[in-house]
C-alpha cells in the first residue's frame, strides 16, 4: 500500500496564560504584553490518501516558541514569528511534493533533508528547521496510524512505520530496535515542575495583590504540598553568586518533598567553561546535600560552544561531577552522537525536535549501554499544552519509557480554558485519566505528583478526537494580524 498527502492546512490556537509571568535564569522578566497575551499554538491538519483512495486526517501541534528556537540578538519577536511561519509554509509545499511513500519514515527521509536545506537557505537555526520538519512528520505518523486503526506504540513496536535507526546513526546497523523497546507503553509519568528565576517560592514571595486566587497552586511550597511534586527543574542564570543564593532558597522548600529529584537548566547561560566549572565546584561545596539530589544539568553552554570538539577534555572532567545534557544545541540528527563523543551523557527528547530523531537517539543510548557507557534521554518542554501538543508528547514518552517529564503548562495556563467547548468536552470524555473536570473547566489530573494517560493508546498518535479546527485561526491570517511587517 502506498500513500500520498492530498491536503495540508495550518492553524493557530491563541492562548492567554494570565496566571503568572515566567522568566528564564539569564533573561529576567519578559515583555509582559508579549508573554501575557500571545502564547500561540501552531497546528497542522493533514489529509493522507492511500492507493485505494481512502482518506484519513492527521494532526500535530506545538507552541510557536521562537524565543527558545532562535536566541540570536537583534532579531525581534515579530520578525522571528514571520520567518517561522514562512518556513512552515515552505515545509508544507515540500511535504506536498514528496509524492507517494509506503511508510512515514520513507516520507521523513524524503522531506526532512529538504526542509533542513530550506531553513539554511533562509539563514534559520537548525533547531528551527527541525521544528518545522517535526510538525509534518508527526501529522503523517498520526494519519498513518489512524488509517491502520492502531496506536502509534504498536505501529512502532511492530516495525510498521518503517523506521531504520541505522539510516540516522550508521553504527546501529543490525541493532534490534523493536526488541529494545518496552513490552508495553509507559502510561504513568512523574511531573517535573520547572522553577523560573522569578517564580514565587513561598507565601512571603507573593503578596495578596499579585495572587491569581483561581483555586490552583501558585507558589512552589503549594505545589509540593497540594500536588505532591517531587521532581523539580530549576533555571539558573550563569551568575554563580546569584544562582547559589537562589538554589539555597529553593532547597529550603523542596527538601520537604518525598525523595526530591532535581535537574538544572542553564538555557545556554554560561559563556565559558571556566565560569561553569567554578559554579559546579561551589555548588558541590556550599550546597552538598542539594547537589547530591541533582540528576543532571541541561545545556550549560551556548549552543555554538557545546559541540566544539576542543572542549572534550573539560566536558569529560565536568561530567564526572554531574551528568550533562544537551538541548538547544541538538539541532541536527547527529547532534547527540557528536555530544556523546565530547563527553555529554544525554540529550532531551522533545516532539518539536522530531520523533524519529528521538527514536534513533533511544537506539543509540541502548547500543552504547552494551559497551558500558551510561547515557540517557530526558523529557523537556516547558509549555506543552492540551490537546494535541501535550498528548502527543506523552505518547512519545510512552514509547521511549521516560518516567518523568518537564510539564508546566498547567502552572502558567488555567486548565483547558484555551480550548473550545467542543475540544474541552472531548478531551475530558476521551481521556478521563489525564484530565479531571471541575466546576465547568478541565484540568491536568495530577495525583501524588503523577499523571496517568493509558487512554492515549488510541488509534493514531495520542489524540482520540479530531480537533475543533473551526475554533482556530488560519496561520497566515494570524501572523499578518499579530506580527505585521
Amino acid at each position: 500500500m502506498s500513500y500520498s498527502i492530498k491536503k495540508i492546512e495550518l492553524y493557530v490556537r491563541e492562548t492567554k496564560p494570565g496566571r503568572m509571568l515566567f522568566s528564564l535564569g539569564k533573561q529576567k522578566q519578559e515583555n509582559k504584553s508579549q508573554q501575557g497575551l500571545l502564547n500561540p499554538l501552531g497546528h497542522i491538519r493533514l489529509v493522507l490518501q492511500d492507493s485505494d483512495g481512502n482518506e484519513t486526517f492527521g494532526c500535530a501541534g506545538d507552541r510557536l516558541s521562537v524565543r527558545w528556537l532562535d536566541k540570536r540578538p537583534g532579531r525581534s519577536l515579530d520578525l522571528k514569528r514571520r520567518e517561522l511561519v514562512q518556513l512552515l509554509n515552505d515545509a508544507k509545499e515540500i511535504a506536498l511534493s514528496v509524492g507517494e511513500f509506503e511508510t512515514p519514515f520513507e516520507f521523513w527521509e524524503k522531506a526532512h533533508p529538504q526542509i533542513m536545506q530550506r531553513g539554511r537557505q533562509m539563514q534559520q537555526e537548525d533547531l528551527t528547521s527541525s521544528y518545522a520538519s517535526a510538525q509534518f512528520e508527526r501529522a503523517v505518523l498520526d494519519a498513518f496510524c489512524r488509517a491502520h486503526e492502531k496506536p502509534i506504540f504498536e505501529m512502532v513496536k511492530t516495525g510498521q512505520v518503517g523506521f531504520e535507526a541505522a539510516s540516522i546513526h550508521p553504527e546501529l546497523k543490525g541493532f534490534p530496535f523493536e526488541q529494545s523497546l518496552p513490552q508495553r507503553p509507559l502510561s504513568q509519568f512523574w511531573i517535573r515542575h520547572t522553577i523560573g528565576s522569578s517564580d514565587p517560592l513561598t507565601e512571603a514571595d507573593l503578596n495578596a495583590a499579585n495572587r491569581a486566587n483561581d483555586g490552583l497552586p501558585e507558589t512552589l511550597e503549594e505545589y509540593v504540598r497540594e500536588d505532591r511534586i517531587r521532581y523539580f527543574k530549576i533555571k539558573v542564570s550563569g551568575n554563580p553568586d546569584q544562582d547559589l543564593q537562589r538554589l539555597s532558597a529553593i532547597w529550603d522548600v523542596i527538601v520537604s518533598a518525598q525523595a526530591p529529584v532535581i535537574t538544572l537548566d542553564a538555557n545556554e547561560a554560561f559563556d565559558d567553561l571556566k565560569t561553569f566549572e567554578k559554579f559546579l565546584v561551589r555548588f558541590d561545596r556550599e550546597l552538598t546535600g542539594m547537589f547530591q539530589h541533582v540528576a543532571y544539568i541541561e545545556q550549560p553552554l551556548r549552543r555554538q560552544l557545546t559541540l566544539d570538539p576542543t572542549t572534550k577534555k573539560s566536558i569529560t572532567r565536568l561530567a564526572e561531577l554531574k551528568s550533562l545534557l544537551i538541548d538547544e544545541s541538538d539541532g541536527t540528527t547527529d547532534s547527540y552522537r557528536r555530544a556523546l563523543d565530547i563527553g555529554y551523557d544525554g540529550t532531551s527528547h522533545k516532539n518539536c525536535k522530531g520523533v524519529f530523531k528521538s527514536l534513533a537517539n533511544y537506539a543509540l543510548m541502548m547500543k552504547r549501554a552494551e559497551t558500558g557507557r551510561s547515557t540517557f534521554l530526558s523529557a523537556e518542554d516547558l509549555q506543552n499544552l492540551p490537546v494535541v501538543p501535550l498528548q502527543q508528547d506523552f505518547t512519545t514518552l510512552g514509547i521511549l519509557g521516560i518516567e518523568h517529564c518537564e510539564r508546566n503548562g498547567h502552572h502558567y495556563n488555567f486548565g483547558l480554558s484555551m480550548l473550545s467547548e467542543k475540544d474541552r468536552a472531548n478531551a475530558i470524555a476521551s481521556h478521563p485519566d489525564l484530565y479531571v473536570g471541575k466546576e465547568g473547566e478541565g484540568f491536568l489530573n495530577i495525583q501524588n505528583g503523577q499523571v496517568n494517560c493509558a487512554s492515549l493508546q488510541c488509534s493514531g498518535f495520542g489524540v482520540a478526537n479530531e480537533p475543533d479546527w473551526a475554533s482556530m485561526m488560519d496561520m497566515n491570517k494570524w501572523v499578518k494580524l499579530r506580527h505585521p511587517e
